[in-house]
Formats: structure tokens, sequence, C-alpha cells
């Protein structure tokens, strides 16, 4: 088993070694996450701000979600363009002031062919200018707490202000792939070619430059995005056997080595880790309660989530059990009274707490006296 382990981990070492090779010659910087738990499996230069390009997108998507969610928005209200979309260039589909489109068509040109005319089209729709949406995108990249990003835009367009890291976009990538969140997008988001006014004289093609939603196993979307300052970029949602990794790479040096950098990315993950859920003792002997109105209280595990380990490794995970023999009252449902730490190679990788069961009142003189009473008239 020693030889086996000690295997495992010179494979591991070798990919990880080839991933930074790759990354050195190709990116400023990338990352791999698994999305439920948020640990990160690889990473390089992953904190660095950097220009994000259209990856900016994940974040205007993430506040169209919430606002589809909180019946705010709908996909098929109409938006009128406003005078906001002159100047905006790069990818468009040349919307005009005065013209009218549905929230599903701009969404649509936003996922799959990052129109920056509907981005903006969007977020003055929802919020009344672009810069107000940009500063909505900050305030909830503070309740992500991310720390290395600040918008001033909702196109990506390189300013010395605008700018997130390949962490931050991760965090932005795995919320917006939260079921209730991905749900609106996932058809576009592996829609190859599309169009908006379709059947009219200013139909407008939409082509999908995310090449990884053509052929990878289990892909799901997410964003690319390219400019003069950020370079190639590319975060990318993968699922199989109910584990989702987000790769996030960033200042490529052109489309082939985003691709194939995520691609390397996503592969070590599915090939070198699993899901596993800790196999912790589910009962636990009553703890001895005092100065309560019962003399014990009976306690649970707080939760038994799952856990990226090592493929094959969930044997041996090590968990370590602290509970005391007696609390003292009072004591709500929910409150922590212990905790489990399971480890692996001596690092912790899974950590809950044994929580009382219900909820566990102090004794007080009145009750007492009740008690007393009651005891002896049954007497």
């Amino acid at each position: 088993m020693k030889k086996l382990a000690f295997l495992l981990a010179m494979i591991i070492s070798i990919n990880l070694l080839t991933l930074v090779s790759s990354a050195e010659i190709s990116c400023n910087a990338y990352i791999l996450i698994e999305a439920s738990t948020g640990r990160v499996l690889n990473e390089y230069n992953a904190h660095e701000r950097l220009s994000p390009a259209s990856l900016t997108k994940i974040m205007l998507l993430l506040l169209i979600a919430e606002e589809i969610n909180a019946g705010r928005l709908s996909f098929d209200e109409n938006v009128t363009v406003t005078e906001s979309v002159y100047g905006v260039d790069g990818s468009v589909i040349w919307l005009e002031p005065g013209e009218v489109m549905s929230v599903n068509d701009l969404v649509k040109a936003v996922v799959i062919s990052s129109a920056n005319d509907a981005a903006v089209a969007l977020a003055v729709h929802i919020s009344g200018s672009e810069e107000k949406f940009a500063q909505e995108m900050n305030r909830k990249a503070h309740t992500l707490r991310i720390q290395n990003t600040n918008f001033v835009n909702v196109t990506g367009f390189d300013h010395p202000e605008h700018y997130t890291s390949a962490y931050d976009v991760a965090i932005m990538s795995s919320a917006l792939m939260r079921e209730g969140n991905y749900i609106h997008f996932a058809e576009f988001m592996l829609t190859r070619l599309d169009s908006v006014r379709t059947g009219t004289e200013r139909e407008t093609q939409l082509v999908n430059t995310n090449k990884l939603a053509l052929y990878y196993k289990g892909v799901e979307g997410i964003k690319t995005g390219t400019t003069d300052n950020a370079g190639f970029c590319l975060s990318t949602s993968a699922l199989r056997n109910d584990m989702r990794l987000i790769s996030v790479v960033m200042g490529c040096k052109n489309e082939e080595g985003r691709v194939d950098l995520s691609e390397q990315l996503l592969d070590y993950g599915f090939e070198n880790y699993e899901l596993y859920r800790p196999d912790t003792k589910t009962e636990f002997d009553n703890v001895h309660l005092l100065d309560g109105l019962e003399r014990e209280l009976a306690v649970i595990e707080e939760s038994n989530t799952s856990i990226v380990i090592p493929k094959g490794r969930g044997g041996s995970v090590k968990y370590e059990i602290y509970l005391p023999e007696k609390v003292t009252a009072p004591i709500l449902k929910n409150q922590p009274v212990g905790t489990i730490t399971g480890t692996l190679d001596g690092e912790v990788v899974y950590e809950s707490y044994i929580v009382a069961a219900h909820n566990a009142p102090k004794m007080t003189f009145w009750k007492c006296f009740t008690n007393l009473i009651k005891d002896f008239f049954i007497f």
C-alpha cells in the first residue's frame, strides 16, 4: 500500500510539473478548483490581478440570474435599446438605439457570441446605466469575498482599474454554475450556432467561441474572453461522476493555448481526484448535561458533506472525534459541542461539527420547584 501511495503521489507530481511548465509558456495564470467545496487542485499565479476581457460577463450573467430568480426580470420582457450602445465595438450584434429586443435574445447573444452591445443594453435596462451596473458587480464580488477584482464596465474592455484574478473568476464561475443560476443559460452555453432577428433582413449569426463545448466530455460552459491586454482567456466548467471542476486560464498567447491548457487542467483533475463522502460515525452517545431540565443531551453530526481527495485514498482518511463528557445548559439546537476532523497524510481534508439535536434549557428555581411538587404528588 505504501508503494502504491508513493507511486500515485509521483504521478500527480509529474502531472503538476507538466502543467506548470505549460502555464509558464502559454499563459499568465491558471487555476483548477472543485466547485462544491472550492478546493484548489492546481494553480499558477492564481491571485495576480489581470485584465479579464469577456470573463467579465460571468459576473454580468450571475447578476442577471439573480434578477430572474427574484422575479425582477423575465426572459420574455422586451428591452428598448438606448443610445448607450453607441461606440460599443468588438463582438456585437449591431444594436441600434430605439430597437426592441427580448431579454432572451440579448442574453443569448451575450452567452453564445459575447456580444458587447447586448451586455450594455442589459446592464442599462436593469440598473439605468452601465456604470451603476458595474457598481452592483463590485458589490457582488464583495459578497463572494473575492479581493482582487474591480469592475468599471460590463464588456471586459481593457481599463487600468478593471481587473480580476484567476481565483476570483473561478469563484464567480462556481456561483454561476449553481443549479438555480446555471439553468437559465445551460442551453445557450452549449449552443454552437444560433441567430437573433432570425428571418429578417438584419438576421445576425451567433457563433460560440468556446471550442471545448464541442467535444470535451462533461463540459457545461462557461465563457471565453480576448483583448489585446488580457490575451486569450477561458473559464470552463465540466461535470463527471457528480464532481464539477472549474478551470480558468488567463493571458494565454493564442486560442490553441487556452484550449489546450484548459483541457490539461480538467484532465488532471478528473484523472487524479474524486468526491468522497467521509465514513464518519452517525450515532453518538448522549452527553451529560449540567444545570439542565434533562440530564442528557442528544447530539448529531451537523453535516456529512463530500470532500475532494486523490482517487482511491478514501480508506486512508483518519478521523478524530472530540466530544466532551459533559456540557452546561443552556444549549441551543444545532449549537456546536464537538468536532470531527479527517486527515489524509497529515493534511486536514474534512472538518465537521457535532451539534445539539434539540434545545436544552437551563434549570431555573421555579422549574425545579414545580418538578419537586409534581414528584411529591406522583409519589
